[in-house]
């Protein structure tokens, strides 16, 4: 069929193109200090409301912030707070209960001159999104997120990501055959 040799013949391309580039990520490619990778640090006070954090996420375009006192941080308030504990949650009035009520208290955090792979580790032990890197007096300087990472592994790998077909093999077997 017209179908299968579609599939065999995508399929002999993937395996060559793969053959061919057989680049490998080293160690060195991960170490890589953070602070080359972080962002910009969006801080909002423990004394503000829910409802403010929310409306800082949405008006930065971002999906946590660092909650500070004096400048200290104390937490961490994201969209997965957001989901998880307030969304369809009976939990009253947002402009009324403090933003430390669903924070995360004392989250983990790295240094600016902490490596890659150390923020890689974090992340994954700890089923978490963002990192806030923080100076010696754990003063807030950036925040690292798994789109950052990803960026970074992209612009590492453009070749093989950036050029994928706009429908993947994958998505050629869910096709319905017949009229």
């Amino acid at each position: 069929m017209l179908y299968d040799q579609a599939i065999d013949e995508e399929l002999a391309q993937m395996e060559q193109d793969a053959e061919a580039s057989k680049k490998v990520l080293e160690v060195k490619e991960i170490q890589v200090p953070l602070r080359h990778l972080m962002r910009t640090c969006i801080t909002i006070e423990m004394t503000a409301t829910t409802q403010d954090a929310i409306d800082l996420l949405i008006e930065h375009h971002i999906g946590a912030a660092s909650v500070v006192e004096n400048g200290v941080l104390r937490g961490i308030f994201g969209e997965r707070d957001v989901l998880r504990k307030v969304l369809n949650k009976q939990v009253g009035d947002l402009t009324q209960i403090p933003v430390t009520q669903f924070m995360k208290v004392d989250p983990q955090t790295a240094n600016p001159d902490d490596m890659l792979d150390t923020a890689i580790l974090y992340m994954a032990q700890g089923g978490f999104r963002h990192l806030p890197i923080v100076d010696e007096q754990t003063r807030p300087i950036g925040m690292v997120s798994i789109r950052d990472v990803i960026s970074y592994l992209v612009e590492y790998f453009p070749q093989e990501v950036l050029t994928l077909p706009p429908n993947p093999i994958r998505d050629a077997l869910k096709a319905r055959e017949g009229a």
